[in-house]
């Protein structure tokens, strides 16, 4: 079976690497105590992969990883992979997918939030709502093209906070 996770990195673990947040992840599984289905060859690993990387220090609601397995994962494998976890580290929700399911081909795009104490610039695309004394900029962003980097435009938090699928999951 192939499952697709959906996790939430924040606080601290926001200027994680994306490097270093695909080995926390991978280490997290690994302490679950799962049967994974693993790579081939002399160097094995699990068998994961991710959605598009984020620059560092980039709040992230809406990760995502594929993991492949013969074992049924349900509330408690979630409730024990989140008491291990770091804090600042959820998986919020994972499904079961089809076994032809890729994420690269999956993923039109994202949702952007950036954060402002003043009054931003607006860009074309851009939904800008003032909510007491901060400014949030929403917009879309297709996949594999260039995330925003913390302070690019002058905010002063820049959250990944959802993911659109072509035509649905």
């Amino acid at each position: 079976m192939k499952y697709l996770f959906y996790y939430k990195r924040t606080g601290l673990l926001r200027y994680l690497s994306n490097h270093e947040t695909m080995r926390m992840i991978e280490r997290i599984l690994r302490r679950t105590g799962g049967e994974f289905k693993m790579t081939e060859g002399f160097h094995q690993r699990m068998k994961l992969s991710f959605g598009q990387a984020l620059p560092t220090g980039v709040i992230d609601r809406s990760g995502l990883f594929l993991l492949s397995t013969d074992e049924i994962l349900d509330g408690e494998f979630l409730k024990v992979a989140n008491s291990i976890s770091p804090l600042g580290f959820e998986i919020s929700k994972t499904e079961i997918v089809n076994d032809k399911f890729e994420l690269g081909k999956s993923i039109d795009g994202y949702i952007f939030k950036l954060i402002f104490l003043r009054a931003p610039e607006v860009h074309d695309g851009w939904k800008i709502e003032e909510k007491g004394k901060i400014w949030v900029a929403g917009f879309f962003n297709v996949f594999n093209s260039h995330s925003p980097k913390p302070d690019e435009f002058g905010q002063y938090l820049t959250i990944r906070d959802s993911v659109i699928f072509k035509g649905g999951i």
